[in-house]
């Protein structure tokens, strides 16, 4: 178990590049968690201990929050990703209220692997909606997920999972992909091919005719905040 008291929390931003002019289109912003002693802790660790109590879950969600968008990159769109669990009830009107301050924000939710998250998911979309702020489906093909059409015809941003990138050499998987992305173009949707990390990979996305990319091939344009702050617990 790790001491969550003793962490420091953090984040960092990664860009969404047009992958034909190299241009910025926002970023996503990802907490990022330190030991005392400097080191790097992976963030599923952390969050996975957080899901054994939904209170800390989401006292640390929302403070995770406030630093993003605090620390973001002016004049940009930043996406920020929402647990549905970690604002189920009562916590949405508050999530809602700090998101409502910006305008350059877009919320991702995340559907995972069972009908009462996707359930819990829409739920949260329609509440996101209600206060005009714009909504990204993630981890779209993503091993094990599930995915709801309803949501895909009504949020603003389709994210489609690195996992994509292992069809490249599978017609059929090219071919489904595709017809997502022309989905999304007529229906005035952006998507974004997550998983970006050789040139080979940003040739197909360009072929493909996917709006934005993000991954490791643009590492060096990551941003990170210098400052951190101790997580509150209470």
């Amino acid at each position: 178990m790790i001491n969550l008291s003793l962490l420091t929390l953090s984040c960092e931003y990664q860009p969404f590049v047009d992958p034909h002019t190299f241009t910025i289109d926002g970023y996503e912003a990802l907490a990022r968690f330190y030991q005392p002693n400097g080191d790097a802790i992976a963030p599923n660790i952390v969050f996975e201990q957080l899901h054994e109590s939904i209170e800390l879950l989401a006292a640390v969600e929302y403070q995770a929050k406030v630093f993003q968008l605090t620390h973001a990159p002016q004049q940009q769109r930043i996406f920020i990703n929402v647990d549905p669990h970690a604002v189920d009830g009562p916590n949405t009107a508050k999530l809602i209220k700090l998101l409502s301050q910006y305008q350059q924000v877009t919320v991702e939710i995340i559907e995972n692997t069972c009908v009462n998250d996707a359930m819990l998911a829409n739920q949260l979309f329609s509440q996101f909606k209600q206060a005009n702020i714009k909504v990204a489906l993630d981890d779209i093909g993503a091993p094990h997920s599930l995915l709801r059409v309803d949501l895909m015809m009504n949020v603003d941003y389709l994210k489609f999972d690195r996992h994509w990138l292992t069809h490249i050499t599978h017609p059929e998987g090219v071919q489904l992909l595709i017809a997502l992305i022309n989905f999304a173009k007529q229906t005035n949707k952006k998507c974004i091919l997550e998983g970006i990390e050789t040139e080979a990979h940003l040739a197909f996305a360009r072929d493909i005719g996917v709006h934005l990319v993000q991954g490791f091939l643009f590492k060096s344009w990551f941003i990170r905040p210098t400052s951190s702050q101790t997580l509150c617990l209470a």
